[in-house]
């Protein structure tokens, strides 16, 4: 197969229908992908150089997928620092590792689908399942373009592009479809990848703050007055402790992925389609606990583990210092009444252990 073939076969198949489905997903499973990573082993592995004392020319390598953990690590970029891994072959293996693993989940689906006699919903199946996979499998050729023009250096090999920002009415429109659904008729059908970000975004974020009953400081003379703590002083205080506090997934990649987030969240830019699913389902564990124990005990809270004493010092280290009684202090205090907006004495609130969303040793 070759390009214009892949793309034919894509053509072929992009009506809307239960037979175009079920071919897709058995195309995609059988020849698409492994097309896919014979075609960018072939661009980025030639790419590496050889070593130049070998006299015996190195056998064909075969470009495989990397462990989930590794494409997480090597595909996401948090930072403009982090751009130069455009121009390197380890992002692109990663991109196509993450593409692998959600092509594969729908193409899942979608056998099981063929194998339902009457399946719920199924126009509403069809139309899911098709339209996604169809997306991943013709932004594919963008992910080969992409590595072609920034490791081999030939722009244009593939002809493929694909637009980098969403617009505001496009998030509007996701929102509006997580709210309405979207065979509710009260919504467009269009499909809406990239706003589940800022959701996944959301869930990181209240994940780690309840696991510590970390959210704000208050006033000790108003407790009405709540001063949020930003997430990044709850992610110091746990990494001090990190070897003490047992996390499914490791922390350094949860926050790895908060931070991938911020591009989409503050300027709109838009990932591979295929990125936020992958990176749901390396999270999940984290939200649904670890598997049930031999006899059955299951935790929803259990992706994060430690003992009290562990909990208890990473609140302590958000706990504004103590002020000390002393002269000076009573005369801040004095000042304090005056202007009640200034010198306010901050705390994090009391709160009861049991309510923490995590699993304590002791």
């Amino acid at each position: 197969m070759n390009s214009s073939d892949y793309h034919s076969k894509l053509y072929q198949l992009q009506e809307i229908s239960s037979a175009n489905l079920i071919a897709l997903g058995e195309w995609s499973q059988d020849e698409a992908l492994p097309w896919l990573w014979e075609e960018l082993g072939g661009a980025i592995l030639a790419s590496r150089p050889k070593h130049p004392m070998a006299r015996i020319p190195p056998e064909p390598q075969k470009l495989k997928p990397m462990k989930d953990a590794e494409a997480v690590r090597q595909g996401l970029i948090v930072s403009v620092a982090e751009r130069k891994k455009l121009s390197e072959p380890s992002f692109y293996q990663a991109q196509l590792t993450m593409l692998d693993s959600e092509a594969r989940r729908y193409c899942k689906s979608i056998a099981e689908f063929a194998k339902t006699q009457e399946p719920f919903a199924a126009d509403a199946v069809v139309h899911t399942l098709h339209r996604a996979l169809l997306e991943m499998m013709h932004l594919a050729v963008v992910l080969l373009e992409d590595a072609a023009r920034e490791v081999t250096k030939e722009p244009g090999y593939f002809s493929a592009w694909r637009r980098r920002h969403e617009t505001p009415f496009e998030v509007f429109k996701g929102t509006e479809q997580i709210i309405y659904g979207v065979y509710s008729g009260m919504t467009h059908a269009d499909r809406a990848p990239y706003a589940p970000v800022a959701v996944l975004r959301t869930a990181i974020e209240l994940r780690l703050r309840h696991a510590f009953c970390v959210s704000s400081l208050v006033d000790l003379s108003r407790p009405e007055d709540m001063i949020p703590i930003d997430l990044s002083k709850l992610f110091e205080a746990i990494q001090k402790r990190q070897g003490e506090i047992d996390f499914v997934v490791d922390v350094h990649d949860i926050w790895k992925i908060y931070r991938w987030s911020n591009f989409y969240l503050h300027g709109g830019v838009r990932d591979y389609p295929w990125v936020p699913g992958f990176l749901l389902q390396y999270l999940r564990p984290l939200f649904s606990g670890r598997p049930s124990t031999p006899n059955g005990a299951w935790n929803i809270n259990s992706g994060i583990q430690m003992k009290r004493e562990t909990w208890r010092a990473v609140r302590s280290a958000l706990q504004p210092p103590a002020q000390k009684k002393s002269f000076v202090m009573r005369l801040a205090n004095a000042w304090r009444a005056l202007r009640p907006g200034e010198g306010r004495q901050l705390a994090l609130p009391a709160v009861d252990e049991t309510s923490a969303q995590c699993m304590f040793f002791d």
